[in-house]
């Protein structure tokens, strides 16, 4: 008993304290609210920075009720199509890129970039007409949500394309599409749809058509759409069976890493294009996606068409995605089989 009174003892006797409790928080009052201001101005100088140094630094964003929300943008590269709408159709729904809903195809990929690596048509079928209108709804959609849609001309699309363009009613707007390339280049990829020899772009490089500045592979771009649009002359390289519509050099079961030759060519070109890798189709691989030379090549024909289903991985759709501006490379796969390989 008496531990405990002596333990209550100070309680009784306030009068002896001249620092009570409610003294003391009184004196801590103006401290502690000093410290939640600074806090709070902690917080908000924090937040501003976010919003001017780090967000920027995102370069997509996308809005949603006037919030910013940040969107890691893609590139999706998607093999030979041959104007098989269908695989087109399966291969974009694969990488997030489209969905469809009651017939009506929607662009979803916010950002990201598609490239068709080429031979988009086949022999100016009537399914070459849905395609190349299929592809187009698609590009008009995906430039309004801050995306791209390329392709890259193949050997097919060169005689055809223009030829549908100017027939097709609802294309005749321009003499030719804007988004067709003979060579494409983002997130340090190149994308042809045959092959870029160093021998090639050495002889161009040096082309009287040079020196008409930019890039050597806008100047291509340049050549190639003047010549397909009926305004200017047929370049050189467009018709050489070693040049970027044609040549088989990466994509034929000849190129491999087997051939240090070709790799260290490979090499220096990438190098002079200030470039990691090559995207390219026009060979179909059954094996699927396959890289050589240390990944500087990637081989992304798998056969996606009816008309190449017998040479190509049968039962599979397969794109390639490049991210964090081209650092990172995933094969996109599904066992899903496409439509078009059961007529």
């Amino acid at each position: 008993m008496r531990r405990r009174q002596q333990d209550l003892q100070p309680i009784s006797q306030p009068q002896q304290d001249n620092d009570t409790p409610p003294r003391r928080a009184a004196r801590r009052s103006p401290a502690l609210l000093a410290g939640i201001i600074v806090i709070v101005i902690v917080i908000v100088v924090a937040l501003l920075l976010v919003g001017i140094f780090i967000l920027p630094l995102h370069e997509n964003l996308s809005s949603l009720r006037g919030v910013r929300i940040r969107k890691s943008r893609r590139t999706i590269a998607v093999g030979d199509i041959h104007g098989d709408k269908d695989a087109l159709a399966r291969a974009l729904q694969l990488a997030n890129l489209v969905d469809t809903v009651d017939g009506t195809v929607t662009w979803i990929g916010g950002s990201d970039i598609l490239v068709q690596i080429g031979d988009l048509l086949n022999k100016a079928e009537k399914r070459d007409e849905d395609t190349l209108s299929y592809f187009a709804d698609i590009e008009l959609q995906a430039r309004a949500a801050g995306g791209i849609v390329a392709v890259t001309a193949g050997d097919h699309d060169l005689h055809n394309a223009p030829k549908l363009w100017k027939e097709m009613e609802q294309l005749k707007t321009d003499p030719f599409p804007s988004w067709m390339h003979a060579a494409y280049v983002v997130d340090r990829t190149l994308f042809v749809h045959g092959s870029l020899s160093k021998t090639v772009f050495d002889d161009a490089a040096d082309d009287a058509d040079a020196g008409s500045g930019g890039s050597f592979v806008e100047r291509m771009n340049a050549a190639a759409e003047a010549w397909l649009a009926g305004k200017g002359e047929k370049p050189a390289w467009i018709g050489r069976g070693d040049g970027p519509i044609w040549s088989r050099l990466y994509s034929s079961d000849n190129a491999s890493n087997e051939h240090p030759h070709h790799c260290d060519e490979l090499t220096r070109l990438l190098n002079e294009l200030s470039v990691d890798r090559m995207v390219i189709g026009h060979t179909v691989r059954r094996e699927g996606i396959s890289s050589i030379c240390n990944g500087q090549a990637w081989r992304i024909d798998v056969g996606l068409s009816r008309t190449e289903s017998r040479a190509g991985k049968i039962g599979a759709s397969e794109v390639l995605e490049l991210s964090n501006g081209g650092s990172v490379v995933n094969i996109l796969s599904t066992d899903a089989k496409l439509p078009s390989w059961g007529k």
